[in-house]
Parts: structure tokens; sequence; C-alpha cells
């Protein structure tokens, strides 16, 4: 590779990164190891938290995506939930992306379902054999509560703040870089 390509590599990811904060999610693999830190990190209510020790399992800084909707106006009282939706929703979609069952972009029910047609294929080999099974799909339905219940409380924030995108799910892909899946 010449250094013109690696430079033009390198100028397109940093020219991605402002866009597209979230972008190195999806590149990142998806690994028992991984698995096992992304539960173990996982709120009671289901969230994700929004920290640098999160962001590293990533390779993100959750802080620009804070600093950019700061920028637009959110309101410091709800910012919090925000911000753990957009890490949640996060999440959830890199297990979908990493599944290779999803087309993107998706909406709230795809989410649902992925995890409900989990729990079933799981019920199909005796979740009891593999209680960490069992737990993972737990806390991904909980994770996908927090999501659903989360965006709704908040759905007309997207528009309020004019952000790119009218929903938080699509808002959220956009910031992952999976909006233009094909």
């Amino acid at each position: 590779m010449t250094s013109n390509e690696v430079d033009n590599i390198n100028g397109s990811a940093a020219n991605n990164t402002a866009d597209k904060p979230l972008s190195s999610i999806v590149e990142t693999p998806l690994t028992d190891s991984l698995v096992n830190e992304i539960f173990h990190q996982q709120n009671n209510d289901g969230s994700y938290p929004t920290t640098d020790e999160f962001g590293k399992l990533f390779n993100v800084d959750f802080e620009q995506v804070k600093n950019q909707l700061k920028e637009k106006g959110l309101d410091s009282s709800i910012s919090d939930e925000i911000h753990r939706l957009i890490s949640t929703a996060s999440i959830l979609f890199y297990f979908l992306y990493h599944s290779q069952k999803t087309q993107f972009p998706v909406d709230i029910d795809a989410i649902k379902q992925f995890v409900s047609k989990a729990r079933t294929e799981l019920e199909g080999f005796s979740m009891k054999a593999d209680p960490i099974m069992q737990t993972y799909i737990d806390k991904g339905e909980l994770a996908v509560k927090y999501v659903i219940d989360t965006r709704e409380k908040y759905a007309n924030i997207c528009n309020d703040l004019k952000l790119s995108h009218p929903t938080w799910e699509s808002y959220i892909q956009h910031l992952m870089n999976l909006d233009k899946q094909e």
C-alpha cells in the first residue's frame, strides 16, 4: 500500500469520526470475552454506561456524542438517560450487526424480533443446560426494554434538537455508520 493510499484511508477515517463517532463499534470483533465484559458493565435497569471504560471496549469516545448533543441543546436533566439510550441501543445494534441476519437500517421492531427469536431458539436447546446463555438473553431483553421505554419517553427530543434523523434508532445507526448498509 502506498503512503497516499494510507493517507486517504486515515483521512477518510478522520472525516468519518466526526459525523459517525460510533462507527468503530461495528468494526470490533465479537468475542466471548467481549460479550462477558459487555454484560458485566450493564446497569440494573438494562442500560449501558457511556463511561470511558465502556468506550474503550469499542474504541469510541462517548464524550464526542455527549458534546454534540449538548451543543444541540440537550437538557442536562435528561442527558444521562439519553446517553445511556445511545449506548444501550448501540450494543443492541452491535449484536444485530454481528448476527449477520440483519439488513440495516432497522427499526425498533427488528430489535424486539431478534431477542424474541434468540429466546425461542435457546428454549429449543434447553436453556437449563446453559444458565449463562439464559442470563445473556434475560439481560438482552432488559436492554431492549430500556431502549424502548426511554425511546418512547423522549421520542420528541430528536426533532426538538433538530438531529439529522427523526428517531433515536435511526440517529444511533447513523452514528454507527449503519444507515447506509446494503
